[in-house]
């Protein structure tokens, strides 16, 4: 029984020993009485990291809003005031849990990254960015960093043009006389 005492507590420290640097630790000695120990720890090697579940960007938007999980006002330019857009993708996942970045670059700059559960399939997620003039790049990143799809954009220096003020809509001229 101490026997099968001592094995556990061996492999409980390996475990955690694997969780805080990402290799596995070797016990000291292996008891015959184990036997079926997988081939990886009798040669002595380290074991892969799982994979990150299959992802796939179904589609990717930049708005100028999210409205009801619908994006609004979708483009490629954005006038100078515009204060900020957003980046809506639906997706599809493998298996769930899991997690994706959307990060965004302003003329060639890595300027946010903001990290998304995606928490079914299809799933829809969005985040938004403030933004000033400039070109723009958002990527969609799954957890290793892949790069799954990525859109660009334009934030122009000039400002949405403005109704002039006091400006009246043209008004067709009433009619007099009589019928």
């Amino acid at each position: 029984m101490k026997k099968y005492i001592l094995i556990s507590a061996l492999l409980a420290a390996s475990g955690a020993l694997y969780a805080q640097t990402g290799t596995t630790a070797q016990p000291a000695a292996q008891p015959e009485a184990q036997g079926a120990a997988p081939a990886a720890a009798k040669a002595g090697q380290q074991t892969q990291k799982p994979a990150a579940p299959e992802l796939k960007v179904d589609k990717l938007v930049i708005a100028s809003s999210v409205e009801n999980r619908t994006p609004q006002g979708e483009a490629a330019t954005f006038p100078g005031d515009t204060k900020n857009v957003f980046a809506w993708t639906r997706i599809t996942a493998e298996s769930v849990p899991a997690k994706i970045k959307h990060v965004y670059y302003a003329d060639g700059k890595k300027v946010a990254e903001v990290e998304l559960a995606i928490n079914g399939s299809p799933y829809r997620v969005w985040s938004s960015k403030l933004v000033k003039p400039g070109n723009w790049k958002v990527e969609i990143q799954d957890e290793a960093g892949t790069v799954l799809a990525s859109s660009e954009f334009t934030i122009t220096p000039e400002a949405a043009p403005a109704a002039k003020a006091g400006a009246q809509p043209e008004e067709k001229p009433a009619q007099t006389g009589s019928k």
